[in-house]
């Protein structure tokens, strides 16, 4: 039995071991947990993407297809002795969710499994501290779940620029502004991404804030946070949100992703180069009766000009509408501008077409997306068919 396997079983048994009462499953809910005396409460769920994926240019001469478990996870939810401690942990089962060899002397050659583990201490009604490693309140398109996405993946922008997780403290509030509600996060961690157990010699942290307004009142069930309207909105709800990251003394290309950037001396020595690496995201999302729209841009700055860090632009946009049977046709275009230090700017352009059958919502789905892909690093451009199903309590 490997150690995945033990750390859920062991949490199951922990739970038992109080008396528990149960909560039988539902797609919304997954299965609860909760002690007598009301002190724990445990509350644990699973999803698994299936993809596959075929993509060639179009003189057929790049030809490549793969078929695999895209995500498979298992998390819990809850909060131990009271709810003012509550908690999120989320564990990575698949090979393509663990990441590769470009970190793996810095996260002791062991694959990344823990994606989430961190404490959610209430402060008050509005506000929160968080502590631990999960996501960086970055671009609006990494936020949203990857159970809960209106294509098979996210864009080639959330790919090159998203801020990804990291471990820290979180501060959050949400207040109101007249009536208009108001979010804000500010945010300490490490810089240097998930499940990193070696030290950054010259201790550089990462600062991140995010503010988010909604003019038109807020979203029902959280839809700022899901793609397409499932609850279609009776009266149109928009959400304006701004994100900047300031990563300083960063070894990585990306921040908090990407590989560690070296330098070798005339001996053969090899050490880390070091950057300041500033990101600024900005991105709106509206709502009515079906119809859903999204946007973002997204600046990347380095102080210093050194091949292996990445900068640049991007900016996608997507809209979709979803007919009467849960049926949703989505069409999204994507611009990016990179640069690896030194190297010349890349531009790549993409024109996503995506379908998608909601059974259970985003808990049980059938997804399809068709891609054209036009990059100046290649000759002949691309095209992309992706199929994937979606299952999940």
């Amino acid at each position: 039995m490997n150690k995945q396997n033990i750390l859920f079983g062991a949490l199951v048994l922990l739970t038992f071991s109080l008396n528990a009462q149960i909560n039988y499953p539902s797609v919304e809910k997954g299965m609860s947990f909760k002690s007598q005396d009301e002190k724990v409460k445990m509350t644990f769920s699973f999803r698994v993407q299936s993809l596959a994926s075929y993509q060639n240019d179009l003189d057929g001469n790049n030809e490549s297809m793969n078929a695999m478990v895209r995500r498979m996870r298992l998390k819990s939810k809850g909060y131990i002795y009271s709810p003012k401690f509550e908690y999120k942990l989320e564990l990575a089962l698949s090979n393509r969710d663990q990441g590769n060899s470009k970190d793996a002397s810095q996260v002791s050659n062991g694959s990344k499994i823990v994606l989430d583990a961190v404490l959610k201490y209430h402060v008050s009604k509005n506000q929160q501290l968080w502590f631990g490693q999960t996501k960086l309140p970055g671009n609006r398109e990494r936020v949203i779940s990857s159970m809960a996405l209106q294509f098979v993946d996210r864009s080639n922008v959330n790919s090159k620029f998203n801020l990804d997780r990291d471990f820290g403290i979180q501060y959050r509030l949400r207040q109101n502004i007249g009536n208009m509600p108001l979010t804000l996060a500010a945010v300490v961690t490490t810089g240097e991404g998930r499940n990193i157990t070696a030290s950054n010699s010259k201790a550089g942290m990462a600062y991140t804030g995010r503010v988010e307004f909604y003019p038109l009142g807020e979203f029902t069930r959280k839809g700022d946070y899901f793609s397409a309207d499932l609850v279609r909105e009776e009266k149109g709800k928009l959400a304006i949100g701004s994100s900047f990251s300031f990563n300083q003394n960063t070894t990585r290309s990306s921040g908090q992703l990407g590989s560690f950037v070296t330098m070798q001396d005339s001996l053969g020595n090899t050490s880390m180069l070091f950057n300041d690496m500033s990101t600024l995201f900005v991105d709106a999302i509206f709502k009515y009766n079906g119809l859903s729209i999204m946007g973002e841009y997204v600046n990347r700055d380095l102080k210093k000009d050194i091949r292996g860090f990445s900068s640049g632009t991007g900016f996608v946009g997507q809209v979709g509408y979803l007919f009467g049977n849960n049926m949703e046709l989505a069409g999204r275009y994507t611009s990016v501008n990179l640069a690896k230090g030194l190297a010349k700017t890349s531009n790549t352009t993409e024109y996503t077409l995506g379908v998608s059958k909601y059974i259970v919502g985003h808990k049980l789905k059938v997804q399809s997306d068709v891609a054209y892909i036009d990059s100046e690093s290649a000759a002949v451009a691309d095209y992309r068919i992706r199929f994937q199903i979606e299952l999940g309590i």
